[in-house]
């Protein structure tokens, strides 16, 4: 019984004393540790301006939430960028050949305590060169005339925003001309340096942040070949858009209806249209502005090799009439009976090109000029499939063919886009196919040149 009493008063001892005196005071909270998967002061080869860092961090009384990290030390730590992730790729801009990088990181523990101890290493780089090509597709034409036009684009295994400068020297490598990086397509003309009625080649290279260079290349890639520029001899270029088998005929007309008037030509069928710029803004486009008036001449429009050019002409006309150029557009339509007017043109003030189809339209027809002031023009061969043009009641008409039974309708072939100093003349017939009367055609041409277009 002694014993248990003892025990008694004992435990109540206890009781009453661990009441009366109880524990005090906060448990300190630690930093977190942070830790590099490459540790510090380990050795690094020298590599891409690309690094990929990765890191972790430990908390002895809680758990990491996020981490700081810089590539200085500048103090405050909080004023570092801040992230949640264990890895991030960083772009190390280069300031020349190589450049060494200190790399700092701090975690955070779930109390907002921050590693007062940030884990860093040394990042050495080494600038990589850029690497530069010509856009594939976009070759210069062998023969052209003083107005060429370059795509190119540049690689740089360090980021393409490293990328600073490109330069260019036309016919040899000693004469560069720097231009902006954001310059990815080149135009040169004979102020820039293109020898007219000679050979010409351009070379060109480009330069990074760290100052290195790319190979040269060199448009053609052939060192065998060049682009020859022509010289521009006219104030009047005919673009000559048809089939081969009538060239010699369409340029004998031009020849002789237009015996006073100089001009210089271009052949957009020959090699399935190799003289044509690939750049068709602004190479062709700008090839167009070197001449005041453009004959663009196609045919009959009955199979796909007598077709105008529609899409390229849609392309370039109206920019080129928009600087205060000049059009006479001559051809036939394609054979598909119902064509609204932005399926063919875009520069001439056409409704659609009627359904009906003249099948025939013979020699020696004399076309009826609506507008008195131009003379009436007479075909000199067949003309297979004609088809007329339907326009608006204000858009002044030229030329008209005689009344069609087919038709029932006196069918419009000629029209221009405005009464007094028009810009565009346009001709649903292949004109070469008017030489019934020679003088005729020579004054149709002193009236569209002269009168029209202020040649």
């Amino acid at each position: 019984m002694k014993l248990v009493y003892t025990f008694f008063v004992v435990v109540v001892g206890i009781f009453f004393f661990s009441c009366s005196d109880p524990i005090t005071g906060i448990k300190e909270n630690h930093p977190p540790q942070t830790y590099l998967t490459l540790f510090p002061d380990s050795i690094i080869a020298p590599g891409s301006t690309l690094k990929k860092i990765s890191w972790w961090g430990d908390d002895p009384d809680g758990f990491v939430v996020g981490f700081y990290f810089s590539f200085d030390s500048t103090q405050p730590i909080s004023n570092w960028t801040y992230t949640t992730k264990n890895d991030s790729t960083f772009f190390l801009p280069m300031t020349g050949t190589d450049t060494t990088f200190r790399f700092y990181v701090a975690a955070v523990d779930d109390q907002g305590l921050i590693d007062p101890t940030p884990a860093s290493n040394l990042f050495p780089t080494i600038n990589t060169p850029p690497t530069m090509q010509f856009v594939a597709g976009t070759e210069i034409p062998d023969t052209i005339f003083p107005v060429a036009s370059f795509s190119y684009v540049a690689n740089d295994p360090d980021g393409n925003s490293t990328i600073k400068y490109f330069y260019w020297s036309l016919n040899d490598t000693l004469h560069f001309h720097k231009i902006s990086s954001a310059t990815t397509v080149l135009t040169l003309n004979a102020d820039s340096g293109l020898v007219i009625n000679s050979k010409n080649s351009l070379y060109m290279k480009v330069q990074d942040a760290a100052g290195a260079f790319s190979p040269v290349v060199r448009m053609p890639s052939d060192t065998n070949k060049y682009f020859y520029v022509r010289k521009v001899n006219a104030r009047v270029l005919i673009i000559k858009d048809m089939p081969l088998y009538e060239m010699s005929v369409a340029g004998g007309f031009f020849y002789s209806a237009m015996d006073t008037v100089k001009y210089d030509t271009l052949d957009i069928k020959t090699g399935n249209g190799k003289f044509i710029p690939k750049l068709v803004n602004p190479m062709f486009i700008e090839t167009l502005k070197l001449f005041k008036v453009v004959i663009w001449s196609a045919d009959r429009g009955n199979t796909n090799q007598d077709n105008a050019n529609f899409d390229l002409a849609q392309r370039s006309i109206p920019f080129y009439t928009q600087s205060g150029g000049k059009v006479l557009f001559t051809t036939g339509f394609p054979n598909v009976e119902t064509q609204t007017q932005g399926q063919l043109i875009n520069f001439a003030p056409v409704d659609s090109v009627s359904t009906c189809t003249i099948a025939l339209l013979s020699s020696n027809v004399n076309l009826i000029n609506i507008n008195t002031s131009y003379p009436i023009l007479k075909t000199s061969s067949l003309i297979q499939r004609v088809r007329g043009l339907k326009v608006a009641t204000n858009v002044p008409i030229i030329y008209k063919l005689p009344y069609s039974s087919i038709c029932n309708d006196s069918v419009t072939v000629c029209i221009k886009d405005k009464t007094s100093n028009p810009s565009i003349v346009l001709f649903g017939l292949p004109v070469y196919f008017l030489n019934g009367d020679q003088n005729a055609a020579k004054e149709f041409f002193r009236k569209i040149l002269f009168d029209e277009f202020g040649l």
